[in-house]
């Protein structure tokens, strides 16, 4: 079978060709080649140098130039009185000799040592200028007893001396003398039918060397008295007082 046709094959009589746009074709750019800057006049290098002469400085970290150089000069005012400090300091220590006595004035001042203690029997000894065998008569006589008394119990400072450690030791307030010796009167209000001087050996393991000698009464609340043996106590050296 033969097709007498004269169309072409695929268009119709009466439809438009629009043909394709053509796509632009890619530039071809050589990195290695740097475009060089415009040369700026004369007249404009001049314009832009002043320019960047009357900016101001950034500042550095957030602080104002100004500020820093302001901290600098003080620094080296600080720095120049410091050093005419260390030459007045240099001068005085050059031109004046050291006083070792003088206490440093940048350290704490020393503590005063601990006041000195004289054992009672000897304090005493000292006061009425005589011997312990002197002494020992003294306490009979009356009014020698009452001036006695009355000197410890206003002028001195009465401590016990016979307890371990040091600081164990009291103070002790002097109202009255024993008339007998500590190996005659009774520890304890004669409870224990015990001697003062058996009672020191047996609690505090002391053995008295002068038993013959009265005591020192200190009345506690009631009818309490407490008896120390003269030997078991010293007078503080800052409370000695010379008897009138």
């Amino acid at each position: 079978m033969e097709f007498l046709t004269l169309m072409i094959w695929g268009v119709e009589d009466g439809v438009p060709f629009i043909p394709e746009p053509a796509q632009p074709e890619p530039e071809l750019v050589i990195a290695d080649e740097e475009t060089e800057p415009a040369t700026p006049e004369i007249g404009e290098e001049e314009i832009k140098e002043g320019k960047e002469e009357q900016k101001p400085p950034t500042p550095a970290f957030g602080v104002p130039v100004e500020v820093k150089i302001k901290e600098e000069k003080e620094e080296e005012d600080i720095d120049e009185a410091m050093l005419d400090m260390s030459d007045k300091f240099l001068r005085i220590t050059i031109d004046e000799p050291l006083d070792w006595t003088v206490e440093n004035p940048f350290r704490e001042p020393t503590p005063p040592p601990p006041p000195e203690s004289v054992p009672l029997i000897e304090y005493l000894c000292n006061l009425k200028n005589c011997s312990l065998k002197e002494l020992h008569v003294l306490f009979h006589n009356l009014e020698e007893r009452r001036e006695i008394i009355n000197h410890l119990r206003r002028n001195v400072e009465l401590r016990t001396c016979h307890l371990k450690p040091c600081c164990k030791n009291f103070i002790v307030r002097c109202n009255d003398l024993t008339v007998r010796s500590a190996s005659v009167v009774h520890a304890m209000g004669g409870y224990l039918s015990i001697t003062v001087r058996g009672y020191y050996y047996i609690k505090h393991k002391v053995k008295l060397e002068h038993p013959y000698l009265p005591c020192i009464i200190e009345f506690g609340g009631g009818r309490h008295r407490s008896y120390y043996p003269l030997e078991v106590l010293s007078v503080t050296e800052n409370k000695m007082k010379k008897c009138h």
